[in-house]
């Protein structure tokens, strides 16, 4: 298969309703966490091409709010280039139960000697998933722990590694769609009424 997956990250001016509405309905986003950090949203995104690549980052790029102004301020598009772990029978409903556990999204900048770090992200079982990605970071990997104590012995681990450059972690806020499921405005499950693609990563 030629599909371009990717993870995307973008920062939008206020609340931004329609805007994430129109990223929630949008059958090319597979998943959408909203984050804290430098970004505020996370996506997992995937297309046939690179020109509906490029149609659908036009089409974002040209949602503006009620004064006029864009509502996209920054993106950051990371090709997914190997999927090395991922969730397996996890849903949204799994999400909307994890109301006591910590959930991060980890970008790790790995210039050189990937092995050592794969190993550690492979057998720590407080990561689901473990991305590697092309962009300005190596990896995107997925923590989940009800212990906090957990991620920042993880985080120490990681920096034993002198082949890694730079850790930026994301803390998930919410699920607002995962693998094409959404929650409406009541919190109840919902599927988009639209024949949207299956393919995920996260």
């Amino acid at each position: 298969m030629n599909i371009i997956h990717a993870i995307v990250f973008i920062q939008n001016w206020g609340n931004g309703a329609d805007f994430i509405d129109n990223l929630k309905n949008n059958p090319h986003v597979i998943s959408l966490f909203h984050i804290m950090g430098r970004h505020s949203y996370l996506m997992d995104v995937n297309f046939d091409d690179k020109t509906q690549l490029g149609s659908w980052i036009g089409k974002l790029k040209s949602i503006t709010l009620s004064s006029g102004v864009p509502a996209l301020i920054a993106m950051e598009t990371q090709k997914i280039i190997e999927v090395l772990k991922s969730k397996s029978d996890f849903g949204m409903g799994d999400y909307r139960a994890m109301t006591k556990k910590f959930h991060f999204f980890m970008k790790i900048d790995n210039p050189h000697h990937d092995e050592k770090l794969i190993a550690l992200l492979s057998q720590e079982p407080i990561v689901f998933s473990n991305l590697h990605v092309q962009g300005e970071n190596s990896f995107v990997a997925e923590v989940i722990t009800d212990d906090y104590g957990k991620y920042k012995n993880l985080l120490m681990k990681i920096k034993k590694l002198k082949s890694v450059h730079h850790i930026e972690t994301q803390e998930v806020i919410s699920v607002l769609k995962y693998r094409n499921t959404c929650v409406d405005e009541s919190g109840t499950l919902i599927q988009p009424g639209e024949d949207i693609r299956e393919m995920y990563t996260l």
